[in-house]
């Protein structure tokens, strides 16, 4: 019986153990790393040293399907979509790698390889017509339009063959992969508010096959997030395209502070000003206010006011947190949610909301955010 238990306990250990083991052709002693990656976000899990014939291995304790990223010191990448208990082999040389690479021992790795390579080749093609538009001498020569026509189809051909292989692995995690390709590190293949119908057919797929997973689950939340800064943009181009004396309208906001005096938002014209709505019970936004607290002190003197309105009905609880958290610029609140008037004005849907405004009382940004939010104060300062 003892005997069994130990055989169970070693079986259920392997399921969970991941390998991963290569061969660089030329890499004798190059230092890898292994990198998890979560949607938006990586972690690094290991980091080796290839031998001197080049080869390496990575053994990981793995609970759940998960995205990797093998990557050497010169930061090129190679993806893999590894499932608990599987023992992948990979490939390549010192001088393709990202780029050439063979992969062995994991199915969804290789899907991912098909999808690297089709990019790869759009991108070469990509290039390839740039260079013909910086070699033609006047900008009006004929050839400039076949080129142009050239490299939208080239965009629409690997739009295409995104959303085709899509369709074809919507069940299959390497989709999600495919979700967030990108022609280089701003242009995404799939960036437009339509293509967010991808993302939510696939996380419905998902949810059904992997439902608890990591990976479905940031799927999930970065579509909500996708949704949110949709209708956010939509509702600053409706508040920037009115009429100016509407836009006046909405900035003379006349809300009480702490001691009962209005507070008249348009009293402050002449300063970069940034509406924060939040609320002392909503913790997402206590915790931006939080890191706007270095922003404020850093850009206050220069000109920089934040007009704080908190979307609460207890005078008390909003008290506390203001005088807790050391918010010190300018604390408004009608104590009136959730019949706020100033959310009404502003079509506040959800917190934290923020909007900045300009030294000439303009609306010009809404919901920035740390590094973001300091590269704007830079420039209206």
């Amino acid at each position: 019986m003892m005997i069994s238990l130990i055989l169970l306990a070693g079986t259920s250990c392997n399921r969970n153990r991941t390998e991963i083991e290569g061969q660089i052709t030329g890499g004798s002693g190059q230092t890898l790393t292994l990198e998890r990656l979560d949607v938006n976000r990586t972690i690094i899990i290991d980091s080796t040293a290839a031998d001197k014939a080049g080869s390496f291995r990575f053994k990981i304790k793995q609970e759940e399907p998960g995205l990797f990223i093998l990557k050497n010191k010169k930061g090129d990448l190679i993806n893999l979509l590894l499932f608990p208990g599987e023992m992948a082999t990979v490939r390549t040389t010192s001088e393709d790698f990202g780029r050439g690479y063979e992969v062995e021992g994991s199915e969804e790795s290789s899907k991912i390889k098909k999808l690297v390579e089709h990019l790869t080749n759009t991108r070469s093609d990509l290039d390839s017509l740039l260079s013909l538009v910086d070699s033609l001498e006047n900008p009006d020569d004929p050839q400039m339009d076949l080129i142009e026509h050239a490299y939208a189809q080239t965009i629409i051909k690997q739009k295409r063959y995104t959303i085709r292989f899509i369709v074809e692995n919507m069940s299959s995690l390497s989709s999600i992969y495919a979700l967030y390709q990108k022609y280089d590190n701003q242009t995404p293949i799939l960036g437009t508010s339509s293509d967010l119908q991808y993302f939510k057919s696939v996380a419905d797929s998902l949810k059904v096959n992997y439902p608890e997973i990591s990976l479905t689950r940031s799927l999930e939340a970065d579509i909500r997030l996708r949704e949110q800064e949709i209708e956010n943009a939509f509702q600053v181009e409706q508040l920037i395209g009115m009429a100016d004396e509407e836009i006046a309208g909405l900035l003379d906001l006349a809300i009480p502070d702490r001691n009962g005096e209005d507070v008249i938002l348009s009293s402050l014209k002449g300063k970069v000003i940034l509406v924060f709505f939040w609320a002392s019970g909503n913790q997402a936004s206590v915790e931006a206010l939080l890191q706007l607290r270095s922003t404020y002190n850093r850009y206050h003197n220069q000109g920089f006011e934040v007009y704080a309105i908190s979307l609460d009905n207890d005078k008390v609880q909003w008290m506390q947190s203001v005088d807790y958290n050391e918010f010190d610029w300018i604390n408004v609140s009608e104590l009136s949610y959730p019949d706020s008037r100033a959310q009404v004005f502003y079509n506040v849907t959800a917190l934290p909301t923020t909007f900045l405004i300009n030294r000439e009382g303009d609306i010009v940004a809404r919901n920035l955010y740390g590094r973001t939010l300091e590269t704007w104060l830079d420039n209206l300062i």
